[in-house]
C-alpha cells in the first residue's frame, strides 16, 4: 500500500501591513490618453484580461501601465480583512475572488497583478517581504517584480492603489509604484529573502538607513541575475531551504515579521522534506511492483517455452524462432536486473527485503535461461536426425 503523502497548508504569520499608511496622493499621473481603459467584460478572469491587454496595448509597459491602472481604480483595499492571518495564495479561486468582490489584501493585489502579466508572456513573480517606515518595519507585505528586457523592476499595485488612514482606505492612485527601480523600492519594501532586492549589494535585515547602504557597499557583490536563474530551476523544497538559508545570512530574525516568516519557512521545509521522502519511496514501490509484473510476465513466457521443449519442439519451428524465443526471455530478465539495481539504495527494511527476494528469483531465472539458451544452440547445431536425442540425453543428466 502507498504512503499518504501529506498535505501542506503554509500560513504566514504576520501583524497589519498591505496598504500604504498616510495621507492619499496622486504621484505622478500618466498621460490619461495614453492608459487604454478595460472593459468590465474583460476582467473575468486573470487569462481573459492579459488576452484583452495583448490585443489592445501596444507593448509590455503600456500593457502592465494599463493593468496597474485599472486595479488602482477597480480594486479596493480590504480594511476589514488587513489584520487576518492568510496563507500564500496563489488560486485561481482566490484571484476569482477579488475580480468578482473587487476587493483584496496586498497579497491579492500582488497575485492578480503577476498572474496577468505571466499569462500576457510578461515574466512576474510575487515576493513576500514587510513595509518600511522612516526605516522601521511596519508589518508583512507582498508586491511583485517584474522583468522588462534584461531588467528586473518592482510594481506594488496595493500601494498605487491608495492609502489607509484611520482604519479607511482611500483611493487614489499612486505611480511611483509602478515599476520603481530596486534601489528606489527597497527604502520602503523589504524582501524576507535578500535576491529579491535585485541589487548587487543587499541590505541585511539588521541594517538600517544610510549606515546599511554604506555597509553594504563594502560586501562583496551578490550575482543576483546567477542566483535567480538557479531558483528557476529549482524544486520548491530547495528555493524554501536556499531562501531561509540567505535570509539567516542577512541579519536573520531582527524582527517579529522575519521570525514568523523562518518559522514558516522551517515548518514547510520538513513538510515538503517528508513529502518528497515518501514520493520518492511510492515512486520505488511503483517501480517494484512494476518489476514484479515483468518478472511474473518473464516467468510465464519460460513456462510457454519449457511447455514447448517437453513436446520436444513440436509442432517444428524455424531455428531462428526457436533461437528467438530463448533469447527474448534473457534480453528481458537483464532489463529487469538492470533497473532492480537503481532501486538498491532504498533505506526502507520491508522494500529492501523485497528487492532481495525479486533479486534472488531473477538470478535463479537467469541460470535456467542461460542454460536453455546452451542447449537452443546446441539443438540447432545437432544434425536434424539425431536432435530428439538430446532431450533423452538431458534426462539421463538430471538423474
Amino acid at each position: 500500500m502507498k504512503s499518504v503523502i501529506v498535505v501542506m497548508l503554509g500560513c504566514l504569520l504576520a501583524g497589519a501591513a498591505g496598504a500604504q499608511s498616510g495621507k492619499s496622493r496622486q504621484v505622478k499621473p500618466a498621460a490619461a490618453a495614453a492608459i487604454v481603459a478595460i472593459p468590465e467584460e474583460a476582467t473575468t478572469s486573470p487569462a481573459v484580461i492579459a488576452k484583452w491587454l495583448k490585443a489592445h496595448t501596444g507593448n509590455a509597459v503600456a500593457l502592465q501601465q494599463a493593468l496597474f491602472n485599472w486595479m488602482a481604480t477597480h480594486i479596493t483595499y480590504d480594511v476589514e480583512n488587513m489584520n487576518q492571518v492568510s496563507s500564500y495564495r496563489d488560486s485561481a479561486a482566490a484571484m476569482l475572488k477579488t475580480l468578482r468582490t473587487r476587493k483584496g489584501v496586498a497579497t491579492d493585489y500582488a497575485v492578480l497583478y503577476a498572474q496577468v502579466c505571466r499569462e500576457a508572456g510578461v515574466p512576474a513573480i510575487v515576493v513576500t517581504g514587510y513595509g518600511l517606515q522612516n526605516g522601521i518595519p511596519t508589518g508583512s507585505h507582498d508586491w511583485v517584480v517584474v522583468k522588462n528586457g534584461s531588467q528586473w523592476l518592482i510594481t506594488d499595485p496595493t500601494w498605487g492603489a491608495g492609502v489607509v488612514d484611520n482604519g479607511r482606505f482611500t483611493r487614489g492612485i499612486n505611480w511611483t509604484w509602478f515599476r520603481a527601480a530596486p534601489q528606489v523600492a527597497v527604502k520602503t519594501h523589504m524582501p524576507y529573502d535578500p535576491m529579491w532586492q535585485m541589487l548587487p549589494f543587499p541590505l541585511r535585515h539588521d541594517e538600517q538607513g544610510s549606515q546599511a547602504f554604506a555597509a553594504a557597499a563594502k560586501r562583496p557583490v551578490f550575482a543576483y541575475n546567477d542566483t535567480l536563474s538557479n531558483w528557476f530551476r529549482q524544486s520548491r523544497l530547495q528555493r524554501l531551504e536556499y531562501a531561509a538559508a540567505r535570509i539567516r545570512r542577512f541579519g536573520g530574525a531582527a524582527n517579529p515579521f522575519i521570525m514568523a516568516e523562518l518559522d514558516w519557512m522551517d515548518q514547510s521545509i520538513k513538510v515538503l522534506a517528508n513529502n518528497q521522502e515518501i514520493e520518492a519511496r511510492n515512486r520505488r514501490v511503483d517501480e517494484f511492483n512494476g518489476l514484479n509484473r515483468n518478472y511474473k510476465a518473464i516467468a510465464q513466457l519460460y513456462n510457454e517455452y519449457v511447455d514447448f521443449k517437453n513436446r520436444r519442439f513440436t509442432p517444428e519451428v524455424k531455428d531462428e524462432v526457436l533461437k528467438k524465443m530463448i533469447g527474448e526471455i534473457a534480453v528481458k530478465l537483464g532489463a529487469a536486473e538492470k533497473v532492480l539495481s537503481g532501486l538498491q539504495g532504498s533505506d526502507d527494511v520491508t522494500m529492501k527485503e523485497n528487492i532481495a527476494e525479486l533479486q534472488r528469483a531473477l538470478a535463479e531465472m537467469k541460470d535456467k535461461v542461460g542454460n536453455e539458451q546452451q542447449f537452443v544452440n546446441k539443438y540447432i547445431k545437432t544434425e536434424r536426425g539425431k536432435r530428439k536425442e538430446l532431450f533423452y540425453i538431458q534426462v539421463a543428466d538430471k538423474l
